[in-house]
Protein backbone atom coordinates (compact mmCIF):
# COMPACT_ATOMS: atom_id res chain seq x y z
CA UNK A 1 0.00 0.00 0.00
CA UNK A 2 1.73 3.10 -0.75
CA UNK A 3 1.23 6.31 0.65
CA UNK A 4 -1.25 7.66 -2.10
CA UNK A 5 -3.43 5.13 -1.72
CA UNK A 6 -3.84 5.34 1.93
CA UNK A 7 -4.51 8.80 1.76
CA UNK A 8 -7.53 8.73 -0.78
CA UNK A 9 -9.44 5.91 1.11
CA UNK A 10 -8.32 8.08 4.21
CA UNK A 11 -9.83 11.00 2.79
CA UNK A 12 -13.09 9.33 1.86
CA UNK A 13 -13.35 8.34 5.23
CA UNK A 14 -13.29 11.46 6.23
CA UNK A 15 -16.41 12.34 3.82
CA UNK A 16 -18.76 12.15 5.96
CA UNK A 17 -19.79 15.75 6.82
CA UNK A 18 -23.40 17.48 5.68
CA UNK A 19 -24.86 14.17 5.06
CA UNK A 20 -28.72 14.48 5.00
CA UNK A 21 -31.55 12.50 6.97
CA UNK A 22 -31.25 9.53 4.43
CA UNK A 23 -27.95 9.56 3.80
CA UNK A 24 -27.23 9.54 7.70
CA UNK A 25 -29.58 6.43 8.18
CA UNK A 26 -28.26 4.80 5.30
CA UNK A 27 -24.34 5.11 6.27
CA UNK A 28 -25.71 3.96 9.69
CA UNK A 29 -27.31 0.92 8.30
CA UNK A 30 -24.67 0.21 6.15
CA UNK A 31 -22.14 -0.07 9.03
CA UNK A 32 -24.22 -1.79 11.14
CA UNK A 33 -24.96 -4.59 8.56
CA UNK A 34 -21.23 -4.98 8.06
CA UNK A 35 -19.28 -4.35 11.25
CA UNK A 36 -22.76 -5.44 13.81
CA UNK A 37 -22.21 -9.10 13.75
CA UNK A 38 -18.26 -9.17 14.11
CA UNK A 39 -18.84 -6.62 16.69
CA UNK A 40 -21.42 -9.14 18.95
CA UNK A 41 -18.56 -11.91 18.18
CA UNK A 42 -15.49 -9.98 19.57
CA UNK A 43 -17.67 -8.66 22.72
CA UNK A 44 -18.83 -12.10 23.58
CA UNK A 45 -15.34 -13.28 22.99
CA UNK A 46 -13.94 -10.34 25.38
CA UNK A 47 -16.62 -11.47 28.22
CA UNK A 48 -19.17 -8.70 27.67
CA UNK A 49 -22.37 -10.12 27.40
CA UNK A 50 -25.97 -10.80 28.27
CA UNK A 51 -24.31 -12.51 31.53
CA UNK A 52 -22.13 -9.35 32.48
CA UNK A 53 -23.05 -8.68 36.04
CA UNK A 54 -20.00 -6.54 37.24
CA UNK A 55 -20.33 -2.55 35.94
CA UNK A 56 -16.90 -1.32 33.75
CA UNK A 57 -15.35 0.75 32.03
CA UNK A 58 -14.55 0.50 27.85
CA UNK A 59 -13.22 2.67 25.69
CA UNK A 60 -14.36 2.21 21.86
CA UNK A 61 -11.39 3.60 19.72
CA UNK A 62 -11.97 4.24 15.81
CA UNK A 63 -15.78 3.98 16.94
CA UNK A 64 -17.05 4.93 13.47
CA UNK A 65 -21.11 5.02 13.86
CA UNK A 66 -20.62 2.63 16.84
CA UNK A 67 -21.58 -0.32 16.54
CA UNK A 68 -19.47 -1.79 19.31
CA UNK A 69 -21.82 0.43 21.45
CA UNK A 70 -25.06 -0.27 20.09
CA UNK A 71 -24.79 -4.05 20.79
CA UNK A 72 -23.70 -3.37 24.58
CA UNK A 73 -26.52 -1.10 24.68
CA UNK A 74 -28.68 -3.62 23.12
CA UNK A 75 -27.47 -6.92 25.54
CA UNK A 76 -26.06 -5.78 28.46
CA UNK A 77 -28.44 -4.75 31.74
CA UNK A 78 -29.73 -1.57 31.59
CA UNK A 79 -28.88 -1.82 35.76
CA UNK A 80 -24.83 -2.64 35.38
CA UNK A 81 -25.14 0.13 32.27
CA UNK A 82 -25.99 2.39 34.82
CA UNK A 83 -23.04 1.97 36.96
CA UNK A 84 -20.72 1.57 33.60
CA UNK A 85 -18.47 4.00 31.53
CA UNK A 86 -18.26 4.10 28.14
CA UNK A 87 -16.23 6.30 25.76
CA UNK A 88 -16.35 6.16 22.12
CA UNK A 89 -13.88 8.06 20.28
CA UNK A 90 -12.76 8.40 17.35
CA UNK A 91 -10.01 10.63 15.02
CA UNK A 92 -12.72 11.68 12.64
CA UNK A 93 -15.63 14.21 14.38
CA UNK A 94 -17.85 13.63 11.69
CA UNK A 95 -18.24 9.84 12.93
CA UNK A 96 -18.36 11.72 16.41
CA UNK A 97 -20.94 13.52 15.41
CA UNK A 98 -23.09 10.50 13.97
CA UNK A 99 -23.08 8.71 17.06
CA UNK A 100 -23.38 11.61 19.49
CA UNK A 101 -26.98 11.84 17.54
CA UNK A 102 -27.62 7.78 17.46
CA UNK A 103 -26.86 8.12 21.57
CA UNK A 104 -29.58 10.95 21.49
CA UNK A 105 -32.07 9.29 19.47
CA UNK A 106 -31.79 5.93 21.70
CA UNK A 107 -31.07 6.88 24.83
CA UNK A 108 -28.29 5.15 25.29
CA UNK A 109 -26.94 5.02 28.98
CA UNK A 110 -23.45 6.67 30.07
CA UNK A 111 -21.94 6.90 26.65
CA UNK A 112 -19.49 9.59 26.54
CA UNK A 113 -17.91 10.81 22.96
CA UNK A 114 -14.75 12.23 22.13
CA UNK A 115 -12.29 12.93 18.71
CA UNK A 116 -8.98 11.62 19.72
CA UNK A 117 -6.21 9.63 18.22
CA UNK A 118 -6.00 6.07 19.16
CA UNK A 119 -2.04 5.96 18.43
CA UNK A 120 -1.75 8.80 21.53
CA UNK A 121 -6.04 8.94 23.32
CA UNK A 122 -4.12 11.46 25.65
CA UNK A 123 -5.93 9.31 28.61
CA UNK A 124 -4.15 8.80 32.03
CA UNK A 125 -3.14 5.59 33.07
CA UNK A 126 -5.38 2.60 33.73
CA UNK A 127 -8.52 4.29 33.26
CA UNK A 128 -10.51 1.59 31.59
CA UNK A 129 -11.00 -2.38 31.89
CA UNK A 130 -11.58 -2.46 28.73
CA UNK A 131 -10.74 -0.93 25.17
CA UNK A 132 -11.97 -2.12 21.84
CA UNK A 133 -11.51 -1.19 18.17
CA UNK A 134 -13.68 -2.55 15.49
CA UNK A 135 -11.78 -2.88 11.90
CA UNK A 136 -9.61 0.05 12.37
CA UNK A 137 -6.12 -1.84 13.10
CA UNK A 138 -5.04 -2.63 9.46
CA UNK A 139 -6.37 1.46 8.54
CA UNK A 140 -4.35 3.19 11.65
CA UNK A 141 -0.95 4.19 10.29
CA UNK A 142 1.68 2.67 13.20
CA UNK A 143 -0.81 0.22 15.12
CA UNK A 144 2.13 -0.35 17.09
CA UNK A 145 1.55 2.82 18.99
CA UNK A 146 -1.86 1.97 19.44
CA UNK A 147 -0.78 -1.17 21.35
CA UNK A 148 1.81 0.91 23.62
CA UNK A 149 -1.23 3.07 24.05
CA UNK A 150 -3.84 0.86 25.24
CA UNK A 151 -1.28 -0.91 27.42
CA UNK A 152 -0.83 2.37 29.35
CA UNK A 153 -4.54 3.32 29.52
CA UNK A 154 -5.55 -0.60 30.65
CA UNK A 155 -5.91 -1.53 34.22
CA UNK A 156 -4.10 -4.31 35.52
CA UNK A 157 -6.38 -7.08 33.75
CA UNK A 158 -7.84 -5.10 31.31
CA UNK A 159 -9.32 -6.61 28.43
CA UNK A 160 -8.21 -5.31 24.80
CA UNK A 161 -9.95 -6.62 21.95
CA UNK A 162 -10.49 -5.87 18.16
CA UNK A 163 -11.00 -6.71 14.72
CA UNK A 164 -9.47 -6.88 11.23
CA UNK A 165 -10.02 -8.06 8.13
CA UNK A 166 -8.39 -11.42 7.14
CA UNK A 167 -5.79 -10.78 4.44
CA UNK A 168 -7.99 -13.47 2.09
CA UNK A 169 -11.12 -11.57 2.23
CA UNK A 170 -13.26 -10.80 -0.81
CA UNK A 171 -16.31 -8.93 0.17
CA UNK A 172 -17.03 -6.17 -2.10
CA UNK A 173 -14.31 -6.61 -4.31
CA UNK A 174 -15.20 -9.71 -6.85
CA UNK A 175 -18.11 -8.03 -7.98
CA UNK A 176 -16.60 -4.16 -8.30
CA UNK A 177 -13.80 -6.23 -10.03
CA UNK A 178 -16.09 -7.79 -12.56
CA UNK A 179 -17.84 -4.28 -13.01
CA UNK A 180 -14.85 -2.65 -14.51
CA UNK A 181 -13.36 -5.86 -16.43
CA UNK A 182 -16.70 -5.65 -18.36
CA UNK A 183 -15.67 -1.89 -19.50
CA UNK A 184 -14.96 -1.06 -22.66
CA UNK A 185 -11.36 0.94 -21.51
CA UNK A 186 -8.66 0.39 -18.88
CA UNK A 187 -10.29 0.14 -15.50
CA UNK A 188 -7.35 -1.51 -13.52
CA UNK A 189 -7.77 -2.62 -9.89
CA UNK A 190 -5.14 -4.26 -7.58
CA UNK A 191 -5.64 -8.16 -7.67
CA UNK A 192 -5.91 -9.33 -4.45
CA UNK A 193 -7.23 -5.72 -3.35
CA UNK A 194 -5.05 -4.72 -0.26
CA UNK A 195 -6.45 -5.45 3.14
CA UNK A 196 -3.59 -3.81 5.29
CA UNK A 197 -4.33 -0.78 3.98
CA UNK A 198 -1.57 1.20 6.47
CA UNK A 199 0.93 -1.31 4.42
CA UNK A 200 1.74 -3.30 7.39
CA UNK A 201 0.28 -7.21 6.53
CA UNK A 202 0.75 -8.96 9.58
CA UNK A 203 -2.55 -6.73 11.06
CA UNK A 204 -4.26 -9.11 8.41
CA UNK A 205 -3.54 -12.69 9.04
CA UNK A 206 -4.35 -14.29 12.62
CA UNK A 207 -0.61 -15.57 13.15
CA UNK A 208 1.10 -11.90 12.80
CA UNK A 209 -1.47 -10.10 15.07
CA UNK A 210 -0.98 -13.03 17.44
CA UNK A 211 3.10 -12.05 17.40
CA UNK A 212 2.57 -8.51 17.30
CA UNK A 213 0.21 -8.89 20.88
CA UNK A 214 2.97 -11.05 22.57
CA UNK A 215 5.60 -8.48 21.59
CA UNK A 216 4.16 -5.57 23.26
CA UNK A 217 3.52 -7.86 26.69
CA UNK A 218 -0.06 -9.02 26.32
CA UNK A 219 -0.97 -12.14 27.77
CA UNK A 220 -4.34 -14.78 27.44
CA UNK A 221 -4.12 -13.96 23.82
CA UNK A 222 -6.83 -15.66 21.70
CA UNK A 223 -6.98 -14.71 17.76
CA UNK A 224 -9.24 -16.71 15.66
CA UNK A 225 -10.81 -16.05 11.58
CA UNK A 226 -14.43 -16.41 11.56
CA UNK A 227 -16.53 -16.33 7.90
CA UNK A 228 -19.24 -13.10 7.59
CA UNK A 229 -21.53 -13.39 5.05
CA UNK A 230 -23.51 -10.16 4.48
CA UNK A 231 -26.34 -10.15 2.13
CA UNK A 232 -27.00 -7.66 -0.74
CA UNK A 233 -30.21 -7.30 -1.55
CA UNK A 234 -29.94 -6.01 -5.06
CA UNK A 235 -27.79 -4.22 -7.41
CA UNK A 236 -28.62 -0.54 -6.30
CA UNK A 237 -28.16 -1.63 -2.97
CA UNK A 238 -24.57 -3.23 -3.92
CA UNK A 239 -23.88 0.60 -5.34
CA UNK A 240 -24.67 3.04 -2.38
CA UNK A 241 -23.11 -0.02 0.39
CA UNK A 242 -19.87 0.14 -1.53
CA UNK A 243 -19.75 3.73 -3.55
CA UNK A 244 -16.78 4.47 -1.10
CA UNK A 245 -14.87 1.59 -2.15
CA UNK A 246 -15.74 2.33 -6.11
CA UNK A 247 -14.09 6.03 -6.03
CA UNK A 248 -11.25 4.41 -3.74
CA UNK A 249 -10.52 2.05 -6.80
CA UNK A 250 -10.96 4.99 -9.30
CA UNK A 251 -9.48 7.91 -7.62
CA UNK A 252 -6.24 5.45 -6.63
CA UNK A 253 -5.98 3.14 -9.70
CA UNK A 254 -7.12 5.03 -13.07
CA UNK A 255 -5.58 7.12 -15.06
CA UNK A 256 -7.20 10.74 -16.24
CA UNK A 257 -8.27 9.65 -19.61
CA UNK A 258 -10.65 6.29 -18.01
CA UNK A 259 -11.58 8.79 -15.38
CA UNK A 260 -13.02 10.96 -17.74
CA UNK A 261 -14.48 7.89 -19.93
CA UNK A 262 -16.24 6.89 -16.97
CA UNK A 263 -17.79 9.94 -16.10
CA UNK A 264 -21.47 10.11 -15.72
CA UNK A 265 -21.85 6.77 -17.02
CA UNK A 266 -20.18 4.49 -14.58
CA UNK A 267 -22.76 4.00 -12.03
CA UNK A 268 -25.48 3.19 -14.82
CA UNK A 269 -22.88 0.11 -15.69
CA UNK A 270 -22.26 -1.12 -12.27
CA UNK A 271 -25.91 -1.61 -11.62
CA UNK A 272 -27.21 -2.77 -15.18
CA UNK A 273 -23.75 -5.03 -15.08
CA UNK A 274 -24.45 -6.56 -11.32
CA UNK A 275 -27.99 -6.95 -12.60
CA UNK A 276 -26.99 -9.46 -15.30
CA UNK A 277 -24.71 -11.04 -13.49
CA UNK A 278 -26.87 -11.95 -10.62
CA UNK A 279 -29.84 -12.07 -12.54
CA UNK A 280 -32.03 -9.48 -11.10
CA UNK A 281 -31.79 -10.99 -7.37
CA UNK A 282 -29.92 -10.72 -4.47
CA UNK A 283 -26.78 -12.62 -3.34
CA UNK A 284 -23.96 -12.75 -0.68
CA UNK A 285 -20.71 -11.17 -0.04
CA UNK A 286 -18.17 -13.62 1.78
CA UNK A 287 -15.68 -11.67 4.22
CA UNK A 288 -13.15 -13.24 6.50
CA UNK A 289 -12.99 -11.38 10.30
CA UNK A 290 -10.02 -11.92 12.68
CA UNK A 291 -10.79 -11.21 16.38
CA UNK A 292 -8.34 -10.75 18.22
CA UNK A 293 -9.05 -10.65 22.84
CA UNK A 294 -5.62 -9.91 25.10
CA UNK A 295 -5.31 -9.01 28.82
CA UNK A 296 -2.92 -6.57 30.58
CA UNK A 297 -0.69 -8.65 32.86
CA UNK A 298 -2.30 -8.23 36.30
CA UNK A 299 1.40 -7.24 37.93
Amino acid sequence: MTTTQQKELQKLYGDFGGLSDEELERTIADSERIMRGPAGWLLTQAGLDESTTKPFALLDNACGTGPIVAHLQDNIDKNVLSESKMVCADFNANLVDILKIRAAKYGWKNVETAVLDAQNSGFPEQTFSYVTINFALHIIPKPEDVLKDTMRILKPGGVFAFTTWHQDTKGWSTDMRSCFEALPFEAPMPDPVPMAINGKPQWTNPEGVEKELRSHGFENIQVKAMPHVVYIHDAEDYLKSYRMMKDWMVNTYWSEESKKKAKDMLDDHIVKHLKEKHNNQGWDLDWTVILATCQKPSS
